[in-house]
């Protein structure tokens, strides 16, 4: 069996296996599956599942997704033939018949007759309100195709014409793109600009000959260039970019905006530039010039606002009253600007995500930017690895006790799964359960839920974790023995609180009645929950859901019938205040300020599932006891991996500045002799062995071993 046949084969058992377990069809598991892939790669977020079907009128749609980087709305449809040991041909007449049933479907979304003859509980009701709501902004439209077939390779190129008047593409997710996004290393799909293909030039000047993999170059960026870019990969561009891919709403400058219109000439002068990276370059010489021709995995790490200045500007719809005119912005000629251009292109995957992150930070330091990028190889998610490796969970009711699987690259579980052996995949499996494994866009949805703040977790999954990095960075490089075992422990019981919610709540007869928004539905419910028990003093009891590696059944009883206030509210006109779309409601922090403001009733939840005051503060204390305990147990480790001969080298480098009873000579040789004699140091003694030897490496002390 090829690799291409098993991973078909593996997402057909995955969509079965959630579609049995969760009572959905395979379909809609297959569409939660790979929406949930492409929004932890920051490709598509928030995707709503709304499935439609309506043969008589040539209509189908699945899902949306409304991107505010790329003012661009997503139709997403699923053709997935759930067979296995099989790969069927997508072919372009079966991707026309599907763009023309999503056409239908948006044309019917301005259609008011159309709508009203829909059902409120109907999920293509709630697709068409939202698609509308979204259609005045909108710049483009774009058909997502969902599948487990593989693209011909007779469709060389994938056309349709426009949707209600606006520029409209197809994009294709099958069985292959599929598994090249899986089995990657990166957190996001790979991808090539080629700049000879969308017909510019892009001049460059090398700065420096490649160094350690590392070059720079010094160009000058044509805006319809950059324009031409952003439009063919939109926010892929910006994931680096921590202001831009927080706080870009497809805002323009007005400054730069004025500029352009009335001195495109002169925007080069006034206008600071582009920090763009890229993990390969492709050049070549004309006449003496460097031409830069494709480029790998671009980022703009700086200069979002003028990438979004130059693409969005002409197409604004508004005017600009001049000094002898009103200025029109779609009279903005973008020939005639140009934007200076500093270049770096790293190849080497782990040195481009650190230096693409402290370039981010320096280049934005004028702005007085935190840095927040959670990068993978950070300490942050390496001592989550450690610890999800080491840590054995509590047996809970299945009896056997397992472990939790964090995926600090994606892919990571399915990579050392296809390593091994039938029999060693048995037992990995065994120690680590699939329904156990969990990436860096999950940890931050949970925590930032537990941390109450719902309307962060709505913001997106890429956004969202680089939210919590402003946070959890702080407190990390503050106290790093904070993020111990304790910190793990508790991180896992809020994994399994929110996901028995996210799996409950759909289960919900109420939810069935009229199905969508679950997603804020799911963080809502429990951020409203904490929020209200902080109130009145109390707090959920994350020990005993970990200690039984569940939620009890009464306390998750509860948790479902206020997810129905919640969507109540979340759906309810006069509680949003004028805010006309649910999913924005959702993202605004005014949203959680208005859910701030209720009272729900408290009373009826088991007191075993929660902490009242007293029991917090004992709580506390024990936890202390216990990270001191770890950090005791870390310090050892720590100290008696140290050979005897480093601790005398150690001695003998303070013994040129501190006299011979000095605590930094004399103490390693005293680690020496308890190593000699087996014993153990003290507490005290633990400590200040750590202190004495960071501290002389601080000094540019060096021990070659």
């Amino acid at each position: 069996m090829d690799d291409l046949l098993a991973y078909k084969n593996e997402l057909y058992s995955i969509s079965n296996i959630d579609a049995d377990k969760n009572e959905i069809f395979p379909e809609e598991s297959f569409f939660e599956h790979v929406s949930e892939l492409l929004s932890e790669a920051g490709i598509l977020d928030d995707v709503q599942y709304c499935p439609y079907r309506n043969t008589h009128k040539g209509m189908k749609l699945d899902g949306y997704s409304w991107n505010a980087l790329e003012k661009t709305i997503c139709g997403i449809v699923v053709n997935f033939t759930n067979e296995p040991d099989f790969i069927d041909t997508l072919t372009n007449t079966k991707i026309k018949d599907i763009s023309k049933r999503v056409t239908k479907f948006f044309e019917g979304s301005v259609d008011q007759n159309f709508i009203k003859n829909l059902e409120v509980t109907d999920p293509g009701r709630m697709a068409a309100d939202e698609i509308s709501h979204y259609l005045d902004d909108a710049i483009k439209i774009r058909v997502v195709i969902f599948t487990d077939q593989q693209l011909s390779t007779r469709v060389k190129k994938l056309t349709i014409g426009e949707i209600l008047e606006k520029d409209t593409s197809i994009e294709i997710w099958d069985i292959e793109r599929l598994k090249d996004l899986t089995q990657s290393d990166g957190d996001s799909e790979e991808f090539t600009v080629d700049i000879k293909e969308l017909g510019g030039e892009l001049k460059v000047l090398p700065a420096n000959d490649l160094e350690n993999g590392v070059s720079t170059y010094l160009g000058i960026m044509p805006a319809t260039l950059l324009s031409d870019i952003y439009d063919e990969f939109g926010q892929r561009l910006l994931e680096s970019n921590v202001r831009t891919f927080l706080d870009f709403r497809a805002g323009t400058n007005k400054g730069m905006r004025k500029s352009l219109l009335t001195e495109p000439e002169r925007f080069f002068a006034y206008n600071n530039g582009l920090t763009v990276t890229a993990t390969a370059i492709k050049t070549e010489l004309l006449n003496g010039q460097t031409l830069v021709t494709e480029l790998e995995n671009m980022q703009i790490v700086n200069g979002g606002q003028t990438t979004a200045s130059i693409y969005f500007s002409p197409r604004d719809k508004g005017k600009l009253k001049g000094e002898d005119r009103e200025y029109s912005y779609s009279e903005i000629d973008l020939t005639k600007v140009f934007v200076q251009m500093k270049l770096t292109v790293v190849g080497e995957k782990e040195t481009a995500d650190i230096l693409k992150s402290n370039i981010a930070t320096f280049a934005n330091s004028q702005n007085s930017i935190q840095q927040s990028d959670l990068v993978s190889n950070h300490p942050f998610h390496t001592n989550i690895e450690t610890r999800s490796r080491k840590q054995l969970m509590p047996p809970g009711e299945t009896g056997f006790p397992t472990k939790w699987f964090y995926e600090r690259a994606r892919g990571q579980y399915s990579t050392q799964l296809r390593a091994m052996s039938t029999s060693r995949q048995n037992k990995f499996i065994a120690e680590y359960p699939k329904n156990q494994v969990f990436t860096k866009t999950d940890m931050a949805k949970y925590e930032n839920t537990w941390r109450m703040k719902p309307h962060e977790v709505k913001k997106g999954a890429q956004a969202n974790l680089k939210l919590l990095g402003q946070s959890i960075l702080k407190e990390f490089e503050k106290n790093e023995d904070e993020f111990g075992a304790v910190f793990f422990n508790d991180l896992v019981a809020k994994m399994i609180l929110f996901r028995a919610a996210d799996y409950a709540i759909p289960r919900s007869d109420w939810y069935k009645a009229e199905k969508g928004l679950k997603a804020e539905v799911v963080t809502y419910t429990l951020g409203l929950l904490r929020f209200s028990l902080k109130k009145h003093g109390k707090d959920i009891n994350l020990e005993r859901i970990y200690k039984k590696q569940s939620v009890s059944d009464s306390f998750l009883d509860y948790i479902v019938q206020l997810g129905k206030f919640v969507r109540n509210k979340i759906t309810d006109p006069s509680f949003r205040g004028g805010i006309a779309n649910p999913s924005e409601f959702c993202k605004s922090e005014k949203g959680w300020l208005k859910f701030q403001e209720l009272d729900i009733d408290i009373s009826t939840i088991d007191p075993k599932d929660l902490l009242n005051n007293k029991q917090q503060l004992e709580v506390k204390v024990k936890k202390k006891e216990l990270k001191q305990t770890s950090k005791t147990i870390s310090d050892l480790e720590y100290v008696m991996s140290i050979s005897a001969k480093e601790w005398t080298l150690l001695s003998e480098f303070y013994s040129e500045t501190y006299p011979p009873f000095h605590l930094n000579v004399e103490m390693p040789l005293k680690y020496v002799n308890l190593i000699n004699y087996g014993k153990v140091p003290t507490d005290k003694q633990l400590k200040l062995a750590v202190k004495i030897r960071e501290g002389a490496y601080a000094q540019d002390f060096d021990f070659a071993g």
